[in-house]
Formats: structure tokens, sequence, C-alpha cells
């Protein structure tokens, strides 16, 4: 039975939602009328599909929940023959009804949590969900790590620490792994990367103002920016990269060195 919830409009800002497919997005959001007071409802594919998805016949909604899972945003687990689902954080963003019946499913704590494959990634690979790699909104970051969820630098490529090392913006480090495995960064496109982000760390948006304009790295990593062409700016005598330049400082604009000069401003070196 569908009950209503409390929605917020926060989670269409979360870019780890966004990077799922719109029918996913649309499902994640039934589940919470679908599930019971505790966040819970039983694992069956068939039955979520006639009440959350009846006009979309073509929708494997049991790949949709294991993309889900694979996010986070939901456990798939089982006690006994039961398969159940539980919702990441529901709990944190929802009030039930006093009224409303208790949670008449075991929990997780009562079960065993539900390996996921998937087929998408260039080849199939099976991973436990981590629950504590993201969340429905931005600011929810409190979940307790379990024995079946890995830290986030635990599982990511061993390349992720040289970079977390060398990023100057060091926040939202579980979206960061995310955005890294999804990347996979390897041999050539690692040393790629990690150039590409010397030349953003030498930029002059990254360094003015306090380095307020740089992104974060999750973002970086999403949007692949060490494709980018950042401008440098190497101010004579060393001065500060955020001041107002001066005669004789250079910079690289689109791949083309400028020189700036008092009547004309920046011009071609």
């Amino acid at each position: 039975m569908a009950r209503s919830r409390n929605i917020k409009p926060s989670i269409m800002e979360n870019e780890e939602l966004a990077d799922l497919a719109p029918i996913v997005r649309l499902l994640f959001i039934y589940l919470w009328m679908l599930a019971d007071r505790e966040g819970r409802l039983e694992d069956r594919p068939k039955r979520i599909a006639g009440r959350a998805l009846p006009y979309d016949r073509d929708a494997d909604v049991d790949d949709l929940l294991n993309q889900l899972a694979v996010a986070g945003f939901i456990t798939r687990y089982k006690v006994g023959d039961q398969s159940l689902i539980h919702i990441t954080n529901f709990s944190k963003h929802q009030s039930p009804h006093v009224r409303e019946t208790a949670s008449e499913l075991p929990g997780m704590e009562e079960g065993v949590i539900k390996a996921v494959t998937m087929h998408d990634l260039g080849g199939v690979s099976t991973s436990p969900r981590s629950p504590d790699s993201l969340f429905l909104i931005p600011d929810s970051l409190n979940l307790k790590k379990t024995s079946c969820s890995p830290s986030a630098s635990e599982s990511a490529d061993d390349g992720f620490a040289s970079f977390w090392k060398r990023y100057p913006k060091k926040v939202a480090k579980p979206q960061a792994v995310k955005a890294w495995r999804k990347t996979k960064p390897t041999g050539q496109l690692l040393a790629d990367l990690l150039a590409g982000l010397e030349r953003h760390m030498a930029s002059a948006d990254w360094q003015k103002d306090g380095g307020q304009f740089i992104p974060h790295p999750a973002t970086w990593l999403n949007a692949r920016r060490w494709e980018d062409e950042p401008d440098t700016c190497v101010p004579s005598g060393g001065a500060d990269p955020g001041a107002r330049p001066k005669a004789g400082d250079t910079r690289t604009r689109h791949g083309v060195a400028e020189v700036f000069t008092d009547g004309a401003g920046w011009v071609p070196a």
C-alpha cells in the first residue's frame, strides 16, 4: 500500500542521484511511498513494477533496483527466504504519522546483504553496496560504517590516495571515491589526470581569493576537468596571482601564450 511521504526539494540537488537514469530516479522516489515506517519493503520487482511504474512495461525493475543498491540509495537483503529492501537514511528524512502501522518486516541486522551485479561498466562486476558512500541529500553525512561497508579509501583504486593527497580542496571524500571508481584512471589516463591536476593547481582561478573557485574533487572528476586548458598566470616578481596584472606578466590562455601591456592589456606574446 502506497503512503504519503515527505520528499525534500534538495533531492534534485544530489549529484550522485543525478548520475542515474531518469526512470531510476523516479523509481527511487516512489519506493519511499511503498516503504513502511522503518523504510522497509518487500523486494518483489514485479509487484514494485506494477505499483511504481505501471505504464513502463519494458522497464527491468530488478536491474533498476540493482542500480540503486550499487549507488548506495537502498540495501537489498534477505532474512531466511524473504527478500527485502531498506531505504538508506529513511528515518532521517521521514516522520511517519503516529497512527501508521508498525513495521512487520525484519531489519537488515537480522539478515544477509545481497551482492549486486552490474553489467554496464564494460564487464560484469559484483560488489556489495556501500551505504555510507552516498546519501539522499548533500548534508546527510552521519551514517555509521558497518562490517559489510568497506571504507571509501579501502575500496578505491590505489591511485586515489595520490590524487587525494595532491588535490587542494579535501571535501566530500566518499563522493570523490565514487567518481574515481567511475573514471577508473590507470596507465596513461592516470598520468593525464594527474598532469591536468597540476595545470589546474597552477592556474590563476585556483590560486586567487584563497582557492574559493576550486571545485569539489568529485565535481572535477565527473566533469573530466583534467582535459581542460586552464588559464595560467605567472606574475612578474612573484606577486599574488590573484592581484591585478602588471606590465610584463605572462599567462597561457586556451593554449596561447600572452603578455600583459599597459596600453593594450593582454596580447599574444
